[in-house]
């Protein structure tokens, strides 16, 4: 990415190397607050931190991603970076919130926030063209490390007061996990497996070996060659070779998850363990996980309760070079799997999946010990230590190349480690005979982090010391000082409140400190005493909220070239503190014997940026601020009803959302294929606009200043990459042992551009094309909109740029309760993922995102990993 600055400003710095980012999550529960909505096994109804349980009705297939079982929330964007085994996903709440190069949510396990670092050994930046961020990251999704049995409750906060509540952390929305604990009770043993196949659920329409040869000659004749097939050898041809079919293949999938639990009145205790294999759909790709995890619970006495909880887990990957499946579209199919004339130059999918590949393994551990003491009656006191531990290691391979032999080319260690230590005095009473509750705590956080790597890069079958070795080490801390207080009369009037005080190390002494206030108000109307049938629920709230990012390190920048010397650019780290100050207000009503649950929200948010860089900027105002604003609707229903023996429960939430970039200078942000202009939507795709084709079948450009040349100047918005409108469907039916749930889910209001297309929708004939190239320009049908054959696609135009709108089968899932006995039972069930997906999209899904969570950059598919369809068959037992 660049920003237009001043390159003076820039010279002077000395960039330290920083923190990296935060990924994603999972869970079996998750929770409907007015601010957040649910989406599994037992879905929350919330109330201003008031938790409410519904019956246990959802069940989602344990191999969907959380983030991907989050869509049933309203306002929330779940985007995988591509389908390979443990991607990463982008989670955008209420839309984009911030100008980060890695904008995800922040993510908090049992009470602390973890997963804040991405390994990012390949950092690179090109104003050239578009490196995919599974290129610069080696990194996992992190859920990966808390298997979906091992999740109790997963929560949404993304209400301007509940988001205050993180302070400089909380800006892009905040994911709560709980993960298990015992329960009182004799001992349960609990099984949960599955096997299934994953296959392409789409695949690309290519010309095959005869199409491509005419195509080939038919550029020979009009430059005047001779033809390179000869009419027998056309003849002769059939389909050829079909590269997709080659590299791609019906892939293994299979998981097993065992757990004991139970408890006493003073101990509870759970402890489980986790396997998971999964072949990719991609040739030589797979990943292996293996996962523990262990509660325990003590009370002693009646005042002092203490707990700790500790999991590890190990994954371990074969990644093939990503530009394997985007050559396995433009391979020629006249070209076969056995040629291989000149090595190193002459292109193989096969090979390059085979011998271009990296084995990252990656180790996490997290442990948490707590301790709650009771002070006197409603004041309690509370301390609460984390470790975070996260270690990769990886070696590369590459194929042989000119006289260069094939082999080990790198290797690479790095590792992450946080603590966290957090003391909080909290304190609960009700008063006047439950006329009265007042709330209130006073806390405190220290967050420290250090990261340290190693690299080291050679030529195979090299001398031990011509390597290139490079190292770094990173240290960074955030401080938080908090008070919030709480106030309901009678049940029906509450008021909330917060003030935060947040520091970060990572910018300048007299800059680090932030004060991040927040507020709400809520009336629970059905608690008045007019009402002659009152509804079950009826509340109304308005909130206010100041959050940051500058608590996000590893997060809370994005990168510019800058001159180095000898010419060579350089990456410098551009950081973003972001502050965000929203404001929402939202309804909740339950109806019909709270048979039907309506929630309305409402909300606009204004983010301000001012970039800051190491060593460089000491006080506010050096650069002028910019500012990106979003507005949003979101609407829940959610009804419970039984006709005859069947029972169920439908879920329906929808979004809609807005954006604007605003600043008071010239400042843009130019991408390759984007940019972010005043006025207008960040990420914003800019091109030229195709006004058809010329007598002669080459493409017209429109000529928007009018100077009579096509060039830079004349490209102009396009479309948007960020979807405009959320949509999400859920459904749950019971009829005796029987049950299904379906989820399916909306994007609309958004473009994808695919850069393969760029080559495959030429006439070239350089490289193979896709069957839109059959309609191509001949003096026999010139009412055509596809140029003439010998076309390249130069320039970035919206002929190639396609509306990402889609409708998607996310889960269908049929189980049946074989055997059941008080607390035990045995249950097998069916299911499927990603089964069907309603688009007009060319190419193998809509929703990807290869720039991962930068959102200046949503919309882009870089040769995307394709996502693949799932079949599982699986059992749960408790006995």
């Amino acid at each position: 990415m660049m920003r237009l600055y001043s390159l003076g400003l820039l010279l002077p710095l000395s960039i330290p190397t920083l923190a990296q980012q935060p990924d994603t999550l999972a869970s079996r529960r998750v929770v409907v607050r007015p601010d957040s909505l649910p989406a599994i096994k037992t879905l929350m109804c919330g109330v201003a931190g008031v938790a409410i349980y519904s019956p246990p009705y959802y069940r989602t297939l344990p191999f969907q991603p959380i983030q991907e079982q989050l869509r049933q929330v309203a306002g929330v964007q779940a985007t995988p970076y591509s389908g390979a085994p443990g991607a990463q996903m982008a989670v955008r709440i209420r839309g984009a919130a911030s100008l980060s190069g890695n904008a995800q949510p922040l993510y908090v396990v049992d009470g602390v926030p973890v997963f804040q670092h991405t390994f990012r050994p390949n950092t690179t930046t090109s104003p050239l063209g578009v490196v995919p961020a599974e290129v610069e990251e080696l990194d996992v999704n992190p859920l990966l490390s808390i298997p979906n049995e091992d999740i109790e409750q997963v929560e949404i906060l993304k209400g301007a007061y509940e988001t205050a509540l993180y302070g400089s952390q909380g800006i892009n929305g905040v994911i709560k996990i709980t993960t298990k604990r015992g329960t009182q009770g004799k001992p349960r043993l609990r099984y949960a497996g599955y096997g299934g196949v994953q296959q392409v659920r789409n695949r690309y329409e290519l010309l095959n070996a005869r199409q491509y040869a005419a195509l080939r000659n038919e550029v020979a004749l009009r430059s005047g060659q001779p033809a390179p097939f000869s009419a027998p050898q056309l003849a002769a041809l059939g389909q050829g070779t079909d590269w997709q079919d080659e590299l791609l293949r019906t892939a293994a999938v299979q998981e097993h998850h065992l757990g004991l639990g139970g408890g006493t009145a003073t101990t509870r205790y759970y402890a489980s363990a986790d396997y998971l294999s999964q072949q990719g759909v991609v040739l030589n790709s797979r990943l292996r996980r293996y996962a523990a995890h262990a509660a325990l619970n003590q009370r002693i006495g009646q005042h002092l309760y203490l707990d700790g909880t500790g999991s590890f887990s190990q994954t371990e990957q074969r990644v093939p070079a990503y530009y394997a499946s985007q050559d396995a579209l433009l391979t020629p199919p006249t070209q076969s799997p056995t040629d291989n004339p000149n090595p190193g130059y002459y292109v193989n999918p096969i090979d390059q999946a085979q011998q271009n590949y990296q084995t990252p393994e990656q180790q996490r551990l997290l442990a948490q010990l707590g301790a709650r003491y009771e002070l006197t009656n409603g004041l309690t006191l509370d301390v609460r230590g984390n470790l975070e531990r996260a270690t990769l290691r990886s070696r590369s391979y590459q194929s042989a190349f000119s006289t260069f032999p094939a082999g080990e080319s790198g290797n690479l260690t790095s590792t992450y480690r946080q603590w966290v230590l957090h003391p909080a005095l909290r304190f609960a009473r009700s008063f006047g005979g439950e006329r009265h509750a007042v709330t209130a705590s006073l806390e405190a956080q220290r967050q420290d982090r250090e990261i340290t790597t190693e690299q080291f890069r050679y030529v195979p079958g090299s001398p031990s010391g011509s390597l290139s070795a490079s190292g770094s080490t990173a240290q960074a801390r955030q401080n938080f000082y908090q008070l919030t207080a709480g106030y309901t009369f009678a049940e029906r009037y509450q008021v909330q409140g917060t003030l935060r005080r947040d520091a970060n190390s990572t910018f300048a002494p007299t800059e680090r400190w932030d004060w991040l206030p927040g507020a709400q108000v809520r009336w629970h109307a059905a608690k008045e005493n007019f009402w002659t049938s009152p509804p079950g629920t009826l509340d109304v709230w308005v909130g206010w909220g100041r959050t940051s990012g500058a608590g996000n390190n590893g997060r809370n920048y994005f990168q510019i070239l800058v001159p180095g010397q000898g010419g060579v650019g350089q990456a410098v780290p551009v950081f973003l503190p972001e502050q965000t100050q929203q404001l929402d207000a939202g309804i909740e009503a339950s109806l019909f014997n709270s048979r039907l649950t309506a929630t309305a929200q409402t909300y606009a948010r204004r983010t301000t940026s001012t970039v800051r860089a190491p060593g460089l900027l000491t006080s506010p105002g050096t650069l002028t601020d910019d500012y990106l604003r979003n507005t949003g609707l979101e609407l829940t229903l959610q009804g419970n009803w039984q006709a005859g023996q069947v029972q169920g429960t439908s879920r329906l939430a929808v979004a809609a959302n807005r954006n604007r970039y605003e600043t008071t200078t010239t400042t843009t942000y130019f991408f390759p294929y984007q940019r972010t202009l005043d006025g207008q939507s960040i990420g914003t795709f800019y091109g030229l606009r195709t006004q058809g084709l010329d007598a002669t079948g080459n493409p017209r450009y429109e000529d928007v200043n009018g100077n009579g040349q096509v060039d830079f100047q004349d490209r102009q918005p396009l479309g948007n990459g960020l979807p405009r409108q959320l949509l999400s469907f859920s459904q749950q039916l019971t009829l005796g042992r029987f049950e299904a749930q379906l989820q399916a889910d909306g994007m609309f209001g958004y473009q994808m551009y695919n850069t393969g297309l760029q080559y495959l929708d030429a006439t070239s004939g350089f490289t193979n094309a896709s069957s839109r190239v059959l309609d191509r320009w001949t003096p026999t049908n010139m009412g055509t909109e596809v140029p003439v054959a010998g076309t390249n696609l130069s320039a970035f135009s919206n002929y190639t740029l396609q509306s990402g709108n889609h409708m998607r089968l996310s889960a269908l899932t049929f189980s049946y309760k074989v055997w059941e006995k008080d607390a035990r039972n045995v249950q097998v069930w069916l299911g499927g993922q990603n089964l069907l997906v309603l688009s007009k999209y060319r190419g193998y899904d809509p929703n990807v995102s290869s720039a991962g969570s930068d959102n200046q950059q949503a919309g882009l598919d870089v040769g995307a990993y394709p996502v693949a369809r799932t079949f599982l068959v699986g059992v749960r037992a408790t006995l």
